[in-house]
């Protein structure tokens, strides 16, 4: 550990580079991470409303019902009669008077049945219209009610994808920096004890012998600069949890994911920086094992 103290500043430096390296991996990790949770609840909130009209044959809803819950593409059926229909839209606009007042002076229920169809995948929900629209069907049906989250999800994706290869550029950079900074640093230490390598190797010891402190000395940057990455990273999830569940509406603990299957990627991240540490040293060593 003498040369880090020797060359201060170069260790400080290097240590900072890989830091950086190692905040832009996590960036573009977390950023996924939160994307893929995003786009999954946006392919659960997407839905097909079909509004059946009043007073129509049961047999041939029956028969509907049937047809759709026998498809693999559908997820989640749900079906309402007028009377929950009814409840659900009173619920609904509980706050808005206008509204229910105009429901009292009715004096019949004005809605009808209403199924609800969730998918396993958004695109599916073609061959759904393909079946509602056929034409025994057609005089059970007042309205469809479809919001086109696919739009929506595919302009997510498209944002996500840039995001990733924008991180991905920048994490190449700091990667490029981060070895010539350590390269640099181990190389001005190894110089700076040019002599007493000289004579190590004189006295028989083996390359091995000589390279092992500038390498232990390289991977000590490595783990300083991966245990800031991890607080880092833990003090940024506490923050944005908040914002995650209110902005996002996301029912997902970032911390805990962290924690549990973000583990897996934090060991990566340190193999991945010790490799780095590794090289750059074993290319700046390199020259002064040959006397």
């Amino acid at each position: 550990m003498q040369n880090s103290f020797r060359n201060f500043w170069l260790s400080l430096a290097s240590i900072v580079i890989m830091l950086l390296m190692l905040l832009s991996l996590s960036l573009i990790y977390c950023l996924n991470v939160i994307g893929q949770e995003t786009l999954t609840y946006f392919k659960d909130k997407m839905d097909l409303g079909i509004y059946l009209k009043q007073n129509i044959n049961e047999s041939t809803v029956n028969l509907l019902r049937t047809e759709l819950e026998s498809m693999d593409e559908i997820k989640e059926i749900r079906y309402l009669t007028p009377e929950q229909s009814l409840e659900e839209f009173e619920q609904k606009h509980r706050n808005d008077q206008l509204i229910l007042k105009s429901l009292r002076e009715l004096k019949e229920n004005p809605l009808g049945a209403t199924i609800t169809l969730k998918f396993y995948n958004p695109e599916d929900y073609q061959k759904v219209l393909s079946v509602i629209s056929q034409p025994e069907y057609q005089d059970l049906i007042q309205n469809q009610d479809f919001y086109d989250y696919q739009k929506l999800i595919r302009g997510f994706s498209k944002f996500n994808q840039k995001i990733s290869y924008l991180g991905l550029g920048i994490s190449g950079v700091f990667i490029f920096v981060a070895i010539l900074v350590i390269f640099n640093t181990i190389k001005l230490g190894a110089l700076s004890q040019q002599k007493q390598i000289k004579i190590m190797k004189l006295v028989g010891a083996t390359s091995r012998f000589v390279r092992a402190p500038f390498l232990i000395q390289s991977c000590f940057y490595s783990l300083v600069a991966w245990i800031l990455d991890i607080g880092i990273l833990v003090a940024a999830a506490v923050s944005v949890q908040p914002y995650i569940q209110q902005l996002l509406e996301l029912n997902f603990d970032f911390l805990l994911y962290l924690k549990t299957d973000g583990l897996v990627f934090l060991i990566c991240l340190l193999i991945f920086s010790l490799f780095v540490s590794t090289i750059s040293s074993g290319l700046a060593i390199r020259k002064y094992l040959k006397i």
